[in-house]
């Protein structure tokens, strides 16, 4: 069991970093109680513990078990399971913001970083009417510091994509990395916001690009070709997929919750309507047609270079 003073804390920082990252008073107040259930139990609270002084250690986690170990041990203080797997990582953000200063990064880097935990937070609220996140398994790659959000978009450093080369397609001589590109779930796609983020990027994973060219890759249902049927060239979401060379497309409806904001898309009859966006995928869906995703790649020269 956590001592008074530890728990104060604790709890002080969950109350600062709900705050920080904008959490809605009901989910911060969620975050609390579950953090005063897992503390009030004694084994739980030895295995979250555990846990946090590894990573306050810099101990390298292993990620997998500790959302299991974790997710768990809460589940029998009570706690549901989502809630428990969004705060053991709102459990980190203040070790991650005191990593941040030690490697001399942009703390507005963490903060639009750790923001994502926002972002997912809403998701899973929508989705499933609980204050917590069922896709915790994404959360890694910010507290290992190999994932930034980047202004609008998120980025880490991957091998350049196999599938591009057997695609038909020229890779770079010598270029062996890409950057990664992830959206967040965080409004509009505006497409200088994107340049911007790009740009910035381009700058900050400079180091694995000797001759100042760098490719950006990205697999996501943005990037569907046949969105541009869908929605037309004046969508926000076809202006970015035409940034790039979409070189493999997968057919298949496993995103829709993204376009409409709900756990059961089977009953195409059901899904909203509220939106230009969904009315459209509605109606493609209810004439017959399939959705999917497209991997794409573009190229940028380092700014200044």
């Amino acid at each position: 069991m956590y001592n008074s003073t530890d728990l104060k804390e604790l709890l002080q920082n969950i109350r600062e970093i709900c705050k920080e990252l904008d959490f809605p008073a009901e989910a911060a107040d969620a975050m609390q109680n579950a953090l005063l259930a897992v503390a009030g139990d004694r084994e739980a609270a030895q295995c979250w513990q555990r846990w946090l002084t590894a990573y306050r250690r810099d101990i390298r986690l292993d990620y997998k078990a500790m959302i299991a170990e974790t997710a768990q041990a809460a589940g029998v203080a009570g706690v549901q399971e989502y809630t428990a797997k969004l705060l053991i990582f709102l459990c980190l953000v203040q070790r991650l913001r005191e990593l941040y200063v030690k490697r001399n990064l942009d703390l507005q880097i963490w903060h639009d970083s750790c923001m994502d935990l926002h972002w997912k937070l809403m998701e899973c609220h929508k989705l499933y009417g609980i204050w917590g996140s069922f896709v915790s398994w994404w959360f890694p790659g910010f507290f290992d510091l190999t994932r930034f959000a980047l202004g609008r978009l998120q980025f880490e450093l991957v091998e350049f994509p196999e599938g591009y080369e057997r695609a038909g397609k020229e890779k770079p001589d010598k270029m062996t990395k890409a950057v990664n590109v992830h959206i967040p779930s965080c409004g509009k796609l505006d497409r200088e916001a994107c340049q911007a983020s790009y740009r910035q990027a381009a700058l900050f994973f400079a180091d694995a690009f000797p001759d100042g060219q760098v490719a950006f890759v990205c697999d996501s249902w943005l990037l569907f070709p046949k969105n541009r049927e869908l929605l037309g060239e004046n969508s926000g979401i076809v202006q970015f997929m035409s940034a790039y060379d979409v070189f493999g497309t997968r057919e298949g409806n496993g995103d829709l919750w993204r376009v409409f904001n709900c756990a059961d898309t089977k009953h195409l009859e059901t899904l909203p309507e509220d939106t230009g966006l969904r009315r459209a995928y509605k109606n493609w869906l209810l004439a017959g047609n399939q959705v999917g995703s497209g991997i794409g790649i573009f190229f940028m020269q380092v700014p200044g270079r």
